[in-house]
């Protein structure tokens, strides 16, 4: 085995030197980078999973010497070093498939991690032949989906295997989660005697959703801090939401819904500025301030219109009747739709989007279902058309007409080929039962104990014979 170590590090030292040349010049160097990057990915998850396979082996074989190096090591956290123990155990024992994929470098240790969660967490155990099926399909999808949206694929698993006893399952489970958020809400205001009020507490899901509809459609701009001189952080800019909320709340004597209406901001230009971005949208009380064509376009997607007739000198002539693009019965199935921003790995929730529209108004684009998407309001900026540019280096969306979800062509200087993509949450929807496996299956006995974390049975600590609990012992004694 030394041998093969020294070969191994020699090569890393090669490999090393090789990328320390590497210098961006072009599109072909540009290539270059992203292959590199790819099989580096691969190489990198390759060595994750030897190490964790040889973690888990010395867990199994009880060599206390070699795990205690794991749990002390000053390069990783106690909770970083308890979590590679826990993962090495479980790729071990349960999840050799798994861990198989780790050696072959075709997902990364964060996606195993995330599978892993999410089976642990279903209402029942899974016997090891389901328990492979499972692991096998949900390796399909880890050329698409990120961590996150694995685990919420994971759990999704015995919904599709037991469609009934999942239903029931899960209706107890909410029931007992909601009476217990309930009965667990509060809400603390503690002074921290130098200036300041310390907020903390929880909330029942549905009232924390409900709350933060109204902050994220209230939270301020970054720009409306520019002038500070320094943007807050977005957890400041949400306390300043909260101060805005109390305020409409003191001036009205009640809330309006999702925040009440957008601010109004008069902003004055003429048709031709949006069609071909010459000339400045002048802004009503900001001093003579202008407003660029790509932001007035934006503005523009989802706002209260007026239109103004003005003379030669002016003067108003007729005044029109406001009208809005995106009306609130539109609005509310385009949230049901798009659930959020739509740009692909965004997670801005519907209340703080904007509605975009895919042809823009002022080219001709209607307002209907077909030409609308959510967007926050970076990816708006980044989306929304500029008539000065040719198509092929700006973003373009497309509505899937067989599923209404929308698609995204990125610019030439992105992806040179143009490749299509979609937001994550879409390929969940369409996540189906795993087919029947023929694979090997593992014929040891299940071992299986719930988790601390499981939610749905309860854990006898005195018959537990599990190896969290051995480490917890450990950990007991060498304090």
């Amino acid at each position: 085995m030394s041998d093969s170590l020294r070969s191994l590090e020699g090569a890393i030292d090669a490999a090393l030197t090789d990328l320390r040349a590497l210098r961006i010049g072009g599109e072909e160097d540009v290539a270059e980078v992203k292959s590199v990057l790819t099989r580096l990915e691969v190489a990198e998850a390759r060595l994750a999973g030897l190490r964790l396979q040889l973690i888990g082996e010395a867990q199994a074989a009880g060599a206390a010497a070699a795990v205690d190096q794991v749990r002390n090591s000053p390069r990783t956290t106690s909770g970083q070093a308890s979590g590679v123990l826990r993962l090495g155990r479980d790729l071990g024992d349960r999840f050799w498939v798994l861990a198989d994929a780790l050696a072959e470098g075709t997902i990364s240790v964060a996606q195993a991690e995330a599978i892993i969660t999410g089976l642990k967490r279903l209402p029942t155990a899974l016997g090891r032949q389901e328990l492979e099926r499972c692991q096998r399909h949900l390796l399909t999808f880890c050329d698409e989906l990120g961590p996150a949206e694995l685990t919420v694929a994971a759990l999704r698993m015995w919904e599709l295997l037991d469609p009934d006893g999942a239903d029931e399952l899960e209706a107890t489970r909410l029931k007992r989660e909601e009476r217990l958020a309930k009965a667990g809400r509060a809400l603390r205001l503690t002074p921290d005697h130098h200036g300041s009020m310390r907020l903390s507490g929880q909330l029942p899901t549905a009232d924390a959703a409900l709350l933060q509809a109204q902050l994220d459609a209230l939270m301020p701009p970054a720009s409306s801090y520019l002038d500070e001189g320094e943007v807050p952080s977005p957890e400041a800019r949400r306390a300043d939401a909260l101060m805005r909320l109390a305020g409409i709340a003191a001036a009205s004597g009640e809330v309006p819904a999702q925040g009440g209406d957008r601010p109004h901001v008069q902003v004055t230009l003429p048709l031709s500025f949006l069609t071909d971005g010459l000339g400045a949208a002048g802004v009503f009380g900001f001093g003579g301030e202008s407003l660029s064509a790509g932001e007035a376009r934006r503005m523009a997607c989802d706002a209260g219109l007026i239109p103004l007739v003005l003379g030669s000198d002016s003067q108003p002539l007729d005044v029109g009747r406001e009208y809005r693009l995106v009306p609130r019965a539109l609005r509310a199935a385009l949230t049901h739709r798009n659930q959020g921003c739509v740009f692909p790995h965004c997670t801005a929730r519907p209340a703080a989007c904007e509605a975009h529209h895919i042809r823009p108004w002022w080219a001709g684009g209607d307002t209907s279902m077909q030409n609308l998407v959510l967007l926050c309001p970076h990816h708006h900026r980044l989306v929304e058309p500029d008539p000065e540019r040719a198509p092929e280096w700006q973003w373009e969306i497309t509505i899937d007409e067989a599923t209404g979800r929308p698609i995204f062509v990125p610019p030439r200087h992105i992806d040179p080929a143009r490749r299509p993509r979609q937001h994550r949450r879409f390929r969940l929807q369409d996540l189906t039962a795993p087919p029947p496996d023929e694979g090997r299956v593992c014929p040891e006995p299940d071992p299986w104990q719930p988790t601390d974390e499981d939610p749905w049975h309860p854990r006898d600590v005195s018959t537990d014979v599990s190896g969290d609990l051995r480490v917890e012992e450990h950990q007991l004694q060498s304090c």
